[in-house]
């Protein structure tokens, strides 16, 4: 039956029995607005990435207590279990595997959208580089007047530190690191080799009796630790020191044998000691996969892949 003609009828039967009609109107739906905190999907993704509130913390260096607040309220905000605590590990629900999913599209156009401002408002594009003081030293720095006159609208910003930076909090473009890093998102090409041997000062070694020879250090924690404290678990260590320059100066004093890459040991100064001791790493160019292609970035890769490269 037609509605108008059902409304004829209830209104003849409201004039004849003194019924009382009312109106009824559909209830209307409450439109909530959702207003997320970009930060807290980044937390989110960390998390997913590192499985930790620990990990995830020390990434953030934030405290552990506001990770694991972030999460609680993305969730509470989505209506969403994102991760099933076990132990001290936050693993992915189901429904926060698809939602990771989207997050990194999301963070990919986020970081997209961030390079194309910077770009188009910067005449002179920075490109933040990354890399070990002794790669910088003894590789990177011969070549930058060369590198300048190639590329004049690109200013290098050249970080020269021991900590790795952050990829994904844009601490860097491009690393090079002796490290190969572990996260999927990351794109990275082997350079070259890297050789590191025992080296004295040539007036040490004629000087002083093997059986009184002092080693020094290197502090840092990395692929060559087990090897170095094996070759140093019988020896008498004088001095230790996180930077190969400074270990370079500290043997030019004659202040005993250090672990030095071939780039810093190959002076008239030095001898090679055990000869048959050397350690190889290896060298790697890292970008985050959203920057590869923006193309200052990929003229600073290349380059760098040109000089470095065997």
């Amino acid at each position: 039956m037609h509605i108008t003609h059902c409304l004829r009828i209830l209104k003849a039967l409201k004039l004849q029995n003194n019924v009382h009609l009312c109106t009824i109107k559909p209830k209307e739906q409450r439109r909530e607005t959702m207003n997320l905190d970009w930060s807290d999907i980044h937390y989110f993704v960390l998390m997913v990435e590192k499985q930790t509130l620990k990990a995830t913390a020390e990434a953030l260096q934030v405290e552990h207590s506001t990770v694991s607040r972030r999460i609680e309220r993305l969730e509470k905000q989505l209506n969403v279990h994102l991760f099933d605590r076990i132990n001290k590990r936050y693993l992915l629900t189901a429904d926060g595997q698809r939602l990771y999913t989207e997050a990194k599209k999301l963070q990919f156009n986020v970081r997209q959208f961030v390079q194309a401002a910077q770009d188009s408002l910067q005449e002179m594009t920075n490109v933040l580089v990354s890399m070990p003081p002794m790669i910088a030293h003894a590789l990177v720095s011969p070549h930058l007047a060369a590198f300048q006159q190639r590329f004049p609208a690109i200013r290098l910003v050249l970080s020269s530190n021991t900590a790795i930076s952050s990829m994904h909090q844009r601490q860097a473009d491009i690393a090079l690191r002796l490290v190969v890093p572990q996260q999927n998102d990351l794109v990275v090409r082997r350079l070259r080799d890297m050789q590191y041997g025992w080296f004295a000062h040539a007036d040490y070694v004629k000087n002083t009796p093997e059986s009184q020879w002092q080693y020094i250090d290197f502090g840092v924690t990395g692929p060559h630790t087990p090897w170095l404290n094996k070759q140093l678990a019988d020896k008498s260590i004088g001095f230790v020191c996180n930077d190969f320059a400074v270990m370079q100066s500290a043997v030019m004093q004659k202040l005993g044998i250090g672990w030095l890459p071939f780039e810093y040991g190959n002076s008239s100064e030095f001898i090679q000691v055990h000869t048959s001791e050397i350690f190889i790493g290896q060298l790697h160019l890292v970008m985050h996969e959203d920057v590869r292609h923006a193309q200052k970035v990929r003229d600073v890769a290349d380059f760098l892949i040109e000089i470095l490269r065997e």
